[in-house]
């Protein structure tokens, strides 16, 4: 959304003609720089640093400043705009205050022959001054309100997005469900032992993936992982690790998927924190990891005690993220990849959880990726309270 340049470029003009004055200027400051915003009667000057700009000492002193002969004036007697062009030897100058305090520049009126101007003069300028900080003021709000508009509506995509992407994971393992124990209602009797395992395991398989989800999904209604850190109590994570890797080496075996684990012999591994969250971070982890390996791969699983403090690194040699792609990650309404063709499904719910959870205990994850060679994904845990 473009200043109003029309606008402020016609109160400088009536400025000039209030005043009798050859040249008129708006001006905007900023830390360096003195912006020219509009201006009648000067040619070429865009602006000037603001260690030169009359403005400054204007916006400092008082809500309006006046020199009858910069000459006299040993501010400016030496200035560049006095000695060259355009020859500043009087200057009115009226502060611009949207709001008490934000003084950002000021409507000025120059004369290159001595001079000062009557009090009406003055309070006219103040007053055309004060019109132009209600237009500056209304244009800010205004961006502001766009801007606002423009985040509802990218957050009415992202969740419609979101939605859309529920919908079609509920569909799915619904969809097979159904099939399955449809077979098995209108012919299950007449089906040899192999087909009926088969329809059985098919239907397990997605009544596990459907629980998944809608847990996933109820932990997100609640706005947020809730967790009670005065409740916090220590956590080996060794026995952690080793449990939760244990409990996943059949689903690793039923993807065709190898799993190992290093652990510290040394060392023990405690942190202040939620076995049960954190047991759920490790879950997400290593079902990330074999959703997305290659049949036949590896998904190797290292707790390490650093300097830091205790880090987790769950590796696997699949199809890698792209560059770029961690705000799909981690993001709440987001995929890497929503295309139906995907290696393997998700929502995307739980890498976001996990990074919930891991906050509240003193913890970041983060990723390391190689597109078609795999993903190493870090948990690090800091010393001190979780």
């Amino acid at each position: 959304m473009a200043l109003p340049h029309d606008e402020i470029q016609g109160l400088c003009e009536v400025a000039a003609s209030v005043a009798n004055a050859p040249i008129a200027v708006v001006t905007l400051l900023d830390k360096n720089e003195q912006f020219f915003l509009s201006s009648s009667g000067l040619r070429g000057l865009r602006g000037t640093k603001r260690e030169d700009s009359f403005s400054t000492h204007a916006i400092i002193n008082s809500s309006q400043l006046e020199i009858p002969d910069t000459y006299y004036d040993s501010r400016f007697m030496t200035n560049p705009l006095v000695i060259n062009d355009p020859k500043v030897r009087s200057y009115l100058g009226a502060v611009l205050e949207p709001e008490p305090g934000m003084r950002l520049g000021t409507l000025c009126v120059i004369d290159t022959v001595p001079r000062t101007h009557s009090n009406a003069t003055k309070d006219a300028l103040s007053k055309i001054a004060n019109a132009i900080s209600k237009i500056l003021l209304s244009h800010r709000q205004n961006l502001e309100l766009a801007h606002h508009s423009q985040s509802l509506v990218t957050v009415e995509q992202a969740k419609n997005t979101f939605l859309s992407t529920i919908s079609h994971e509920l569909r799915t393992p619904l969809t097979s469900i159904k099939g399955a124990l449809g077979l098995l209602k209108f012919g299950g009797q007449d089906f040899p032992p192999e087909r009926f395992d088969q329809l059985i395991t098919i239907a397990n398989q997605n009544s596990d993936k459907l629980l998944s989800l809608v847990n996933d999904i109820l932990e997100l209604q609640k706005g947020a992982v809730e967790t009670n850190r005065a409740s916090f109590a220590p956590v080996d994570l060794c026995g952690l690790v080793e449990e939760s890797v244990n409990s996943y080496q059949s689903y690793a075996v039923e993807k065709g998927v190898s799993l190992t684990v290093t652990t510290p012999t040394d060392h023990a591994c405690i942190v202040q924190g939620d076995s049960k969250q954190l047991d759920r971070v490790m879950a997400n982890l290593l079902s990330n990891a074999f959703k997305f390996s290659n049949p036949g791969g590896q998904v190797e699983v290292d707790l390490n005690n650093t300097e830091g403090g205790p880090q987790i690194s769950v590796t696997d040699h699949g199809v890698g993220i792209p560059e770029g792609a961690e705000d799909q990650v981690f993001g709440l309404f987001t995929q890497v990849d929503n295309s139906d063709t995907r290696p393997a499904g998700g929502t995307g719910l739980g890498m976001h959880i996990c990074r919930q959870i891991l906050t509240q205990h003193n913890a970041t994850i983060g990723y390391k990726s190689t597109l078609g060679e795999g993903t190493t994904f870090i948990v690090k845990f800091n010393t001190g309270t979780a």
